[in-house]
């Protein structure tokens, strides 16, 4: 994140799979891709926790997905 002209910029990964509260609308998640994606979030958060930093926003629009099988915290 930056400011430039007196403007906030946040450059992030492009994640091709999208946000996860878009894949739920249309899609069901076995347990075993629930309990992947769930494990993605928690290394995540763990670390921004080990760099004394916390989210405050953990929600299925900011998780965001790529066509790799990554999951990604968002903001």
């Amino acid at each position: 994140a930056y400011m430039w002209n007196g403007h906030a910029w946040m450059v992030m990964e492009y994640c091709d799979g999208g946000a996860l509260s878009t894949l739920l609308k249309d899609v069901v998640l076995t347990e075993q891709e629930i309990a992947y994606i769930v494990r993605q979030i928690t290394e995540g958060l763990h670390y921004l926790h080990s760099q004394k930093r916390v989210h405050r926003d953990i929600k299925a629009d900011n998780i965001l997905l790529n066509l790799n099988g990554e999951v990604k915290l968002g903001q």
